[in-house]
């Protein structure tokens, strides 16, 4: 596990590198949203997302990375979208995203939600002028956008605000099985649609496809359970829908070693070349943050 830690931090360093190369923006752009745009996408970040992109498209045999590392960055804007959205006031009311005052603190709520509407649309322009083929774009795209639509990462939001709303009734407590759904849109899904359109620009067959998005799904709903049992270590967050809140603890940490095993298991299926991916699982299980 260990020896995956340099291929990741060098992933990130390119990452990075390209984030930063994409957010100088003209004078086009207004000032004050071209520097909130920085400031939410460039702060400090785990980038697992453009990460797992880069390494699919390998391990399916990409090698011009100047193919993937628009479908990276524009992942990374995506997902840095979403988080602007949970911090405002109508949705979790963070004031703190990262260390760092969330972006409607930093700015003010009108710039933050614009500056969200801009990454968002700013990601499908990278992907529609990336360079290769346009067929395997097209597929990609398709796959971002079921992950991020209304049966995908807005759904979730929706059934997150919706279960805010269920606990407040007396009485009321959510079920596992809605937290697992929950999760399983507005987390998962585009976990796996990362690993999937990594992948399809990288030229993977379908077969390979329908396994690398199982063992995303896995991934993705690992990377949940985790959040869940780091969170119950806060006093502040112990009133939240979580996995634990539903099922406790130590049924929480079982169902986290086997989402990893799953992952595992299915990304070591497609063969060596898939190595780097099969060891996040475990990296996922035991992270501290």
């Amino acid at each position: 596990m260990s020896g995956l830690r340099p291929v990741i931090e060098a992933d990130r360093k390119l990452v990075d590198a390209e984030l930063r190369s994409v957010l100088r923006f003209s004078r086009e752009v207004p000032a004050r949203l071209a520097a909130a745009m920085r400031y939410a996408v460039l702060g400090p970040g785990k980038r697992v997302r453009p990460v797992l992109v880069l390494e699919a498209f390998r391990a399916a045999g990409g090698r011009d990375a100047t193919r993937v590392l628009p479908f990276c960055v524009g992942i990374e804007f995506i997902h840095t979208f979403s988080l602007i959205h949970d911090d405002l006031p109508s949705m979790d009311d963070d004031d703190f995203r990262r260390g760092r005052p969330s972006l409607h603190r930093r700015f003010d709520e009108a710039t933050a939600i614009l500056s969200a509407d801009g990454l968002f649309a700013f990601a499908f322009e990278l992907f529609v002028f990336a360079p290769g083929p346009a067929e395997p774009k097209l597929e990609a795209i398709g796959a971002i956008c079921r992950a991020v639509g209304p049966s995908g990462m807005t759904g979730g939001q929706m059934l997150d605000v919706a279960g805010e709303v269920r606990r407040a009734e007396p009485g009321v407590r959510n079920s596992a099985s809605r937290v697992v759904e929950t999760q399983r849109k507005k987390t998962a899904e585009f976990i796996a649609a990362a690993v999937v359109a990594g992948a399809i620009i990288g030229g993977a067959s379908v077969a390979a496809q329908r396994k690398l998005r199982r063992a995303g799904m896995a991934l993705g709903m690992l990377f949940q359970t985790t959040d869940d049992l780091l969170d119950s270590e806060q006093a502040s967050d112990g009133d939240r829908a979580t996995m634990v809140s539903a099922l406790g603890k130590a049924r929480t940490a079982r169902r986290a070693e086997s989402q990893a095993a799953e992952s595992a298991r299915l990304f070591r299926s497609l063969g060596t070349a898939y190595a780097v991916l099969a060891g996040f699982p475990g990296l996922v299980l035991h992270r501290r943050s």
